[in-house]
């Protein structure tokens, strides 16, 4: 009975260790519950097995109420709020599952619906966070106050999140910190690519002017995202997940009376093609490699979703990537869509700092230098390394950078012999060119891929609908002859 004082022991310790000590509590409270757990099985002791659980969820509590500091990740409080939220899915859907087929599928449905309105809802939040925190620091810049001053009058007599990130940016700035650096330190959620705007800025002392392009990112791409879209992104996928959920229950409980039906009243009864076709896909989806699509599917909800989740959540940090970021950019830049896309976008931003680089009597070698800093893909800041290596090297500025692949535009631009004296001018103009084009093909490609996706949907409809009622119209027919 030795283990009735371990227990209250266990559970005292990693209580106090959850809200004094919380990564070791994370780290070794799995390890003692689950050895005490099977000690509990090995013994067939029920209370010893129901106190493992007690003493893993009191830990995984207290950890919740652990106190962080702001200005550091508290990393095993995000650890323990990303398993709860994934444990309430899983036992949300499997519930919904175990019902009624038709109500667990729009169980399942309003789950989706309402998880990805949470996910949106956040989503906006931060960026209009983000749009406030960027417009309150230029607008007390461009009005040439103080900027910590400043900062704390803005956040003065409001208690909400973003009067804390405001007090929090002011801290870092009052220690001695850099804008950048201090929005980077106060201001954790902060979108990467404003950060390493203002921290090249700050190089060549043009921070308004890069706040100025940041606040009008922004503004674009809020007026982007309230533009009413003809369908939702999530619209074809709830359609296929729903047309696949009807067949299957149709090609597993319904169609093999049809075929003994037809057997009976046939000597050769056989099903139509398209029914055939569709039972073969159903069967090999479900029984024969029905293991290896679950395991799919388990992956995909258990690990895909939830890490494209925190990959969205999470800012990029230019100066040191992840690795989850540096293998997204591998993967868009070798795409052949997302390529142009991604190469565009970068563009944009290295234009612009050349540009404002170059505007305030930086040399050429300064400007390149900046960009590199710049949240672009990593693939394209390789070819600005190369570029740079070439230009500090004593090559020629227009033929380096068609070599080492930036494009024929920017070439252009530094080109001597056809414009010299109009460099600024002509990136100007580059500039507003890439910006206007990417919006364009943005909304092109959007144009062009619902019409495909509508007519896709309509012949997977098609075909399902063919095959659920030619079997019906094949047996009426044999009824007809016999009569």
């Amino acid at each position: 009975m030795i283990y009735l004082f371990i227990i209250p022991i266990l559970l005292i310790l990693y209580i106090y260790l959850g809200l004094k000590k919380p990564a070791i509590a994370l780290i070794t409270c799995p390890i003692a519950a689950g050895t005490l757990l099977l000690f509990g099985a090995a013994e067939y002791d029920i209370i010893i097995m129901f106190s493992a659980g007690i003493i893993f969820l009191s830990a995984i509590i207290a950890i919740l109420f652990s106190k962080s500091d702001p200005d550091h990740i508290n990393w095993p409080k995000l650890i323990v709020r990303f398993f709860l939220f994934s444990l309430l899915v899983v036992l949300l859907l499997a519930v919904l599952i175990s019902l009624y087929a038709p109500l667990g599928f729009i169980g399942i449905a309003f789950t989706v619906f309402l998880v990805g309105s949470i996910i949106a809802y956040f989503i906006t939040a931060r960026h209009s966070t983000a749009a406030y925190v960027i417009s309150t620091i230029g607008s007390s810049i461009r009005q040439n106050l103080p900027l910590p001053m400043a900062l704390e009058s803005a956040a003065s007599g409001q208690t909400d999140n973003r009067s804390k990130i405001l007090i929090r940016i002011k801290k870092w700035l009052v220690q001695g910190c850099s804008l950048s650096e201090s929005l980077k330190r106060g201001f954790r959620k902060c979108p990467g690519h404003a950060i390493a705007m203002i921290a090249a800025a700050e190089r060549i002392n043009q921070v308004p002017l890069a706040i100025e392009a940041i606040e009008a990112n922004m503004t674009a791409q809020a007026k982007e995202k309230r533009k009413i879209r003809p369908v939702h992104p999530v619209y074809p996928v709830l359609v296929l997940c729903f047309t696949f959920f009807i067949i299957a229950l149709l090609m597993l409980f319904v169609m093999p009376q049809y075929f003994a039906s037809l057997s009976e009243m046939t000597e050769h009864g056989r099903l139509p093609a398209i029914t055939l076709f569709v039972l073969n896909i159903t069967k090999f989806i479900l029984r024969d490699y029905g293991i290896i699509f679950l395991i799919i599917l388990a992956i995909i909800i258990l690990v895909i979703i939830p890490l494209g989740i925190y990959v969205r959540f999470r800012p990029r940090r230019p100066d040191n990537p992840h690795i989850l970021s540096l293998i997204g950019d591998q993967i868009k830049w070798h795409l052949p869509i997302l390529h142009w896309f991604d190469k565009n976008y970068s563009m944009i931003q290295v234009i612009e700092m050349i540009r404002l680089s170059l505007n305030a009597g930086c040399t050429v070698n300064d400007a390149i230098a900046n960009t590199i800093v710049l949240d672009i893909n990593c693939c394209f800041r390789k070819r600005l390394r190369k570029w740079l290596a070439k230009v500090e090297a004593g090559s020629n500025i227009s033929e380096s950078a068609e070599q080492s692949g930036l494009g024929a535009a920017i070439a252009w631009a530094f080109d001597d012999k056809v414009n010299q004296g109009n460099t600024i001018s002509i990136l100007e103009a580059l500039e507003s060119f890439y910006r206007s084009n990417y919006g364009y093909c943005v909304n092109l490609a959007r144009f062009i891929m619902w019409p495909c996706i509508i007519i896709m949907l309509g012949v997977i409809v098609s075909i399902v609908v063919l095959s659920i009622f030619l079997p019906g119209i094949e047996i009426i027919n044999h009824m007809v002859k016999l009569v």
